[in-house]
């Protein structure tokens, strides 16, 4: 580790993380163009990752420090840090495979892992079947989106994609009487690799 402090933009989402490390890719949340809130940042030389809280670009509050080999995540230290330092031990609970971060006029959703990959992808119902959904946009940190027709597939996503991944999901429906139009709005970070399928319903 260098004892100067960095500090470099993660293209991933614009958002800036101050360490003294050499770089890496950061996703979560922001304040002012610096990493705030809940993220995962994963060092450049891929070997470590931190998944906690920041404040003001720093690594601050709960959060736990990984090893990563071979894809498997080893846990090195847990507790809390205050602006980048390792205060001590605390007992925190580990992540969920993924968080949602946002849904609006999203009645229920499924989020289901299908085995190992790096694809996901996003299906639409309404009344038990396909919904007629309009102007859908999925935007994502990583990876190739693909599209299949509604006629085929009724599906949308990416492929190829890199773990952390932060997807978002806006797109207009009616409701289930035919009588209103709403816009629709789904973000959710997903942290552990697989093959992904994510059901919204309307």
């Amino acid at each position: 580790m260098l004892s100067t402090q960095l500090s470099y933009s993660q293209e991933k989402n614009n958002c800036t993380v101050v360490d003294d490390s050499t770089g890496g890719l950061y996703v979560g949340t922001c304040k002012k163009g610096l990493a705030h809130g809940e993220g995962v940042f994963t060092y450049l030389n891929g070997k470590y990752m931190f998944v906690g809280e920041f404040k003001k670009g720093k690594k601050h509050g709960k959060g736990q420090l990984f090893e990563v080999v071979n894809g498997e995540k080893k846990l090195l230290k847990e507790g809390i840090w205050k602006n980048n330092d390792y205060k001590g031990e605390a007992s925190i609970q580990l992540p969920n495979a993924y968080k949602v971060q946002k849904k609006v006029n999203v009645e229920r959703f499924t989020v289901r892992r299908n085995g190992e990959g790096n694809k996901i992808k996003f299906w639409f119902y309404q009344n038990g079947g396909k919904n007629t959904i309009t102007d859908l946009n999925v935007f994502g940190d990583s990876g190739l989106k693909f599209s299949d027709s509604f006629s085929q597939g009724n599906s949308e996503g990416y492929e190829d994609v890199q773990y952390p991944f932060k997807c978002q999901v806006t797109y207009k429906t009616p409701n289930k009487f035919k009588t209103m139009t709403y816009e629709v709005r789904f973000e959710i970070i997903i942290y552990e690799p697989g093959s992904w399928e994510i059901t919204l319903y309307n």
